[in-house]
């Protein structure tokens, strides 16, 4: 499961930087792993996940993380060029899924690339588009 994880963040670094996108919100972003990663690859992270402890370890990691719940996030309206939240509806009931993906898009730039893990079965990992922009052409 983890090398899955691994090929599935390193595709979307690629198409992150195939846009000349520089910037990603990392929502429940745990110790930091990920972002670690993101920054490593020459694109700033901004992580928030509900856990002081998490925060603590991911900022110990020297990376820019906030303690913040994934509805409302704290962030203003299309604040970012990306989101990585892979792990956002994990443990959700269905019922709030919506709402989160919703909140995603309103701090996602349009157009932007979201990714998440859909947790019904056979959805998987997607990558969504903020409304606004349709995908660039490939």
């Amino acid at each position: 499961m983890a090398a899955l994880r691994q090929d599935r963040l390193a595709e979307f670094v690629a198409l992150l930087k195939s846009e000349g996108r520089r910037g990603v919100l990392g929502l429940n972003c745990g110790h930091g792993v990920d972002g670690l990663h993101f920054v490593q690859s020459g694109i700033h992270f901004t992580g928030v996940d509900p856990s002081e402890e998490n925060i603590h370890s991911a900022r110990a990691r020297g990376l820019e993380a906030t303690v913040a719940g994934s509805v409302p996030l704290p962030f203003a309206d299309s604040a970012f060029p990306s989101v990585w939240a892979v792990d956002a509806l994990v443990g959700l009931p269905p019922e709030q899924w919506d709402d989160v993906v919703r909140e995603l898009g309103r701090v996602a730039a349009p157009g932007a690339p979201i990714a998440v893990v859909l947790p019904e079965p056979g959805q998987g990992f997607r990558v969504l588009r903020s409304p606004g922009l349709a995908p660039p052409s490939r």
